[in-house]
C-alpha cells in the first residue's frame, strides 16, 4: 500500500507517551507542533505564522527510543506516513494530522544528542559496521587523500 511520506520539523508538544499493544508491542504517542517563522518587515523581526499540530505515533525500537530520549518542548524531526482523519464530537466536525513513524530524531540545529546504542548486534546491520582493513590484508594503508582547490 503506498502512502504520502512526510517530514515535520517542530518541537514536542505533549508528554511522549510509552504504551503496550493488545500484542505487547511497545508503541509511542506524541504532538508535534511545527511553527512557521516570518520576517516582518516592518518591524525588522521574527514572527510566528501559521502553526501544524500533528499526531506522531512510533512502534517498537522506534517507540522506545523516542521514549527514552524526548520530552515536552524537544527541537523534533519526524518522518513517516501522512493519515488525516475526520471525526464528530459534540455535533461538530474535526479533523486530526496523524503521522505513522518511521523515524524520529532531535533536531541537531537546536539542541546536541549523544547516541547510545542498545545491543550493536541488533541494532547495527553487519554491512554498516566498521572493519580494520590492516587486519584483513595484512599490509597498512596509505593516508588517506586529500583535495585541494586550485
Amino acid at each position: 500500500m503506498f502512502g504520502t511520506t512526510v517530514t515535520v520539523v517542530g518541537n514536542v508538544a505533549t508528554d511522549v507517551v510509552l504504551r503496550n499493544a493488545q500484542d505487547g508491542s511497545p508503541f509511542v504517542g506524541f504532538g508535534v507542533v511545527s511553527t512557521e517563522r516570518r520576517f516582518d518587515k516592518k518591524t525588522e523581526s521574527w514572527a510566528d505564522g501559521n502553526k501544524l499540530f500533528v499526531w506522531v505515533t512510533g512502534w517498537r525500537r522506534l517507540a522506545n527510543g523516542a521514549a527514552a530520549s524526548l520530552k515536552k518542548g524537544d527541537p523534533v524531526i519526524v518522518n513517516g506516513r501522512l493519515q488525516v482523519d475526520e471525526y464528530e464530537k459534540d455535533g461538530e466536525k474535526r479533523t486530526v494530522v496523524k503521522i505513522d513513524a518511521n523515524a524520529i530524531g532531535p533536531n541537531l540545529a537546536f539542541c546536541t544528542a549523544d547516541a547510545q546504542r542498545t545491543r550493536a548486534d541488533d541494532v547495527i546491520p553487519s554491512y554498516l559496521r566498521s572493519v580494520d582493513l590492516d587486519q584483513l590484508s595484512g599490509d597498512p594503508l596509505p593516508p588517506p587523500l586529500s583535495a585541494v582547490a586550485v
